[in-house]
């Protein structure tokens, strides 16, 4: 590669690898790093790599406050002299330290793969790399170029002190282990012809603990008052919450007034909160959710009453990612989200340790396809009582057919309301021998519906046995039928 500028390679630390190998890592490299130009006082270096966010990783662009910040709409950028231009909507993860001086932003994969992603060593720990040899990438005018170097030393986990030759105006690019080839700082400064870094670790670690930060937006139709917050949860997450609505901090009550059009919400979590219950309770403007697909939920517990009431609410895909296994109760959580029909962000959740579902969907009255549920572990779901109640556009229940269902004791009124189901057929699968109480499942039933229900191993007939009607099953079809007994 004719491009590579030996003179760069510093004196007193020579390049440790071969020029064929300096080429290979330009090779790599070149569409890793790019200058942000965003107007004529403000330019930058950035680079691109994937950090850990809960479960996955996180594709961002990396660079100094000075360079990029929470303002910025629209960023210009020269990747390998080609020019990109990125939008930034409020969908985006912005994580702005000025502390630290760093920007993280979310930046999606392209499809016209003008960028790559460097790795981030997440796993290192103090002076670990102490009088390592390392690597810079710059990208100073129409060339992207390789200095080699030594750490001297780290301090306090956070600072790097290193010996590497610099361009004017480097501020904002990747240090990289030669032993990794992964990014472990970000250049700052030179200093008494020290150069300074900061340790890329600390930084995520610091982006980590605030995580929690969820932007939504509402639309009003009127400056009104809005319900941004269900009081329930306020009230037990008062001390645990700060909330910013366009630019303002206000203080934690549970109606704002808003301005018409659109209103940029931004909700911080101080700390991981565990119970979700009520959160948006009978927020009727909420429309967008797609940013608490970041909200880390691994811990949670209680997601009852939720949404319900969110009567705007139509796209759940943020809630894709979630990690609900070690959610136990989801009673009423999208009840009465009446717009509510694409249920596909839930496709992928492991409900195996849920035990309430009961008016779960109730009165969503404009759910009509509930495949993506079809794969639920609800074994030990013992609460189904008017799951779906009122779900009067639901047409077909077929997706439910292979449900476990053996701990399910209570489903009265499961399918009550459903105006548009015919019948419950598919389910005659079910082993329902543990259930107790059937009540109004279903306003239609017929006994060709219900008659070969499973009990354990056997086919309960038209005639009901003194031991299913202990188990509750016959009870549960004179009921079904609207025999009195």
């Amino acid at each position: 590669m004719s491009n590579i500028k030996e003179d760069l390679l510093i004196n007193n630390y020579p390049s440790p690898i071969s020029i064929n190998e300096i080429e290979q890592i330009l090779f790599q490299m070149k569409n890793c790093i790019c200058r942000i130009n965003i107007n004529e006082d403000r330019k930058g270096i950035g680079f691109f790599c994937k950090i850990s966010f809960h479960d996955n990783y996180l594709p961002v662009l990396i660079s100094n406050y000075l360079a990029l910040n929470e303002n910025d709409n629209v960023i210009n950028l020269t990747i390998n002299n080609k020019e990109k231009k990125i939008k930034l909507d409020n969908s985006r993860i912005k994580y702005i330290n000025y502390d630290l001086d760093i920007s993280i932003i979310e930046i999606k994969p392209n499809k016209d793969k003008i960028y790559n992603y460097l790795e981030i060593d997440e796993n290192l720990i103090n002076d670990a790399y102490k009088h390592k040899p390392i690597y810079m990438i710059h990208y100073p005018n129409k060339t992207v170029v390789v200095s080699f170097g030594i750490i001297h030393n780290v301090i306090d986990n956070k600072i790097i002190n290193h010996y590497c030759q610099v361009e004017e105006g480097s501020t904002g690019s990747a240090i990289l282990s030669l032993q990794t080839f992964k990014v472990i700082g970000i250049h700052y400064s030179q200093k008494n012809k020290i150069n300074i870094g900061k340790l890329i670790k600390n930084m995520i670690d610091e982006f980590n603990r605030n995580k929690n930060k969820i932007n939504i937006i509402y639309k009003a139709n009127k400056e009104d008052e809005v319900t941004i917050f269900g009081e329930k949860f306020v009230e037990n997450n008062k001390n645990n919450i700060e909330l910013i609505i366009n630019g303002n901090k206000n203080y934690l009550i549970s109606r704002y007034k808003l301005k018409k059009g659109e209103n940029n919400i931004k909700i911080i979590l101080k700390n991981k909160i565990k119970n979700l219950e009520y959160m948006f309770y009978k927020c009727k403007s909420l429309k967008n959710i797609k940013e608490l697909e970041y909200l880390d939920t691994r811990d949670v517990s209680n997601f009852d009453w939720m949404f319900c009431g969110c009567s705007s609410l139509s796209d759940i895909k943020g809630l894709q990612n979630w990690n609900v296994s070690n959610g136990k109760n989801f009673s009423y959580m999208f009840c009465g989200c009446s717009s509510l029909s694409d249920i596909k962000g839930l496709q992928n959740w492991n409900v195996m340790n849920g035990n309430d579902f009961s008016y779960m969907f109730s009165e969503c009255s404009s759910l009509e396809d509930i495949k993506p549920l079809e794969n639920w572990n609800i074994l030990n779901g013992n609460n189904f009582s008017y799951m779906f109640h009122s779900c009067s556009s639901l047409k077909d229940i077929k997706p439910l057919e292979n449900w476990n269902i053996l701990n399910g004791n209570n489903l009265i009124g499961m399918f009550s309301g459903c105006s548009l189901l015919s019948n419950i057929k598919e389910l005659l699968n079910w082993n329902v021998s543990n259930g107790t109480n059937f009540y109004g499942i279903y306003d239609q039933s017929d006994s060709k519906s219900l008659n070969n229900w499973k009990k354990s191993d056997e086919i309960i007939s038209d005639e009901f046995s003194t031991e299913a009607d202990n188990k509750g099953i016959a009870k549960f079809y004179n009921q079904a039928l609207g025999v009195k007994i």
